[in-house]
């Protein structure tokens, strides 16, 4: 019969104390109890665990073979319980998230930055991926959580709204259209359009776009990430439409963004694994996330206003 983790308590604490009024009383239990234990404790062993010697019981040679291995297991459970309670209070854990590039330079690094701020014991995993490798990571569970633009295609996930704001047309500083208040896709027409395929969701959003205002949209230079396209436009390649999350930080760009008129909405969203619940470390990361949306949505010229 194998022993009790309380009956190995009872043994660890004799030996530490070599007393059982003592042993009962750092256990918090009664003498007639540890005696009782040690009884059994010898009896499933099948040898004397203690002698008394000097007024004291002190382990056999068979249970101090048995001590090192026995405050290894203590050891072990200490550990286990520290995890737990660190856990408890969110200080450790891990988050892994599947992020598309437009999304990568806005919000997420400021709202991984303050989490490791206040739980520096937590690890971030961040992989950057087309928008059907995100959805394809949260769909087999291999991740947290992903960050896409809306409109998306379908995914087996929960959609959460992070937040939101409406496409803008960016150009170069020294381009015809850089001082204009605002543009439309006639204004662009006349100009190479740096964009992207309509089976990207970002794509099909503009060419909605383009098609409402009654203007074909015809690309001279096809991307498939908004950083790449912002990289032609500094290149005076072009001009081009994109989410207004890229060049939501307030730096300095080298291009020019102007609102898009009409205003055409784009959200970031945060998928989720249907069937799996978010672990506390992702629940944190989410809601900072949406509480520096709020505060860049409440302020002045939010995502999608002003210039680059």
């Amino acid at each position: 019969m194998a022993f009790s983790f309380r009956q190995l308590e009872v043994v660890r604490a004799v030996s530490r104390h070599g007393s059982v009024t003592m042993a009962a009383t750092a256990l918090g239990i009664s003498q007639p109890a540890v005696s009782m234990m040690l009884r059994e404790c010898a009896a499933q062993a099948g040898f004397p665990l203690f002698r008394r010697q000097q007024g004291r019981l002190q382990p056999t040679a068979e249970t101090g073979a048995l001590l090192t291995d026995l405050e290894r297991v203590f050891e072990g459970v200490e550990r286990i319980n520290r995890l737990v309670e660190e856990m408890r209070d969110i200080s450790v854990g891990s988050v892994h998230v599947a992020v598309t590039p437009a999304l990568t330079e806005s919000l997420l690094p400021h709202a991984v930055a303050r989490l490791l701020r206040s739980r520096p014991g937590i690890q971030i995993a961040i992989d950057s991926l087309d928008i059907l490798g995100v959805t394809e990571m949260v769909t087999q569970e291999r991740v947290d959580f992903g960050l896409v633009l809306a409109p998306i295609g379908h995914a087996d996930a929960r959609l959460l709204p992070l937040y939101g704001g409406t496409l803008v047309a960016v150009v170069a500083p020294d381009h015809p259209l850089a001082g204009r208040p605002h543009v439309t896709p006639a204004d662009l027409a006349a100009y190479p359009l740096i964009s992207f395929s309509r089976i990207h969701p970002l794509g099909e959003l503009i060419e909605g776009c383009f098609q409402a205002a009654g203007v074909k949209r015809r690309i001279a230079i096809e991307v498939n990430q908004s950083s790449v396209a912002c990289a032609m436009v500094r290149a005076g390649a072009g001009v081009t439409v994109i989410d207004p999350f890229l060049l939501s930080e307030p730096r300095e760009h080298g291009v020019v963004c102007l609102p898009l008129r009409p205003a055409v909405p784009v959200n970031a969203l945060a998928l989720v694994p249907r069937q799996r619940r978010l672990s506390r470390p992702a629940q944190l990361l989410l809601a900072t996330m949406r509480r520096l949306a709020m505060g860049r949505q409440d302020a002045p010229g939010g995502p999608g206003e002003g210039k680059g």
